[in-house]
């Protein structure tokens, strides 16, 4: 497995197929709330957009939350020589 697969499949958040039917049946019922209310642009809006990322997710099992995680560097080495906890220990 590549970098770019290892990093891809360690973020995704919905794993399991249970998760991810969940958020497929909470996307389309968000998504009928948003519809339900386009007089309401204020909160059809929002709801839309929460819908569709819910969908993405469900789909592909994605977290909306990696958005706003860092992403995660090669840690430099410390003062004292001790490896850091997101580099490989053993092995």
């Amino acid at each position: 497995m590549n970098r770019v697969v290892r990093a891809l499949t360690s973020r995704s958040c919905a794993v399991s197929r249970g998760e991810r039917v969940l958020r497929g049946v909470i996307a389309v019922f968000l998504a009928a709330f948003a519809a339900s209310n386009l007089e309401n642009l204020w909160c059809a809006i929002p709801a839309g957009i929460c819908a569709t990322f819910l969908a993405i997710g469900a789909v592909t099992g994605w977290c909306p939350t990696d958005l706003f995680s860092r992403s995660a560097l090669e840690t430099e080495p410390n003062v004292l020589g001790y490896p850091e906890a997101r580099r490989q220990l053993l092995g």
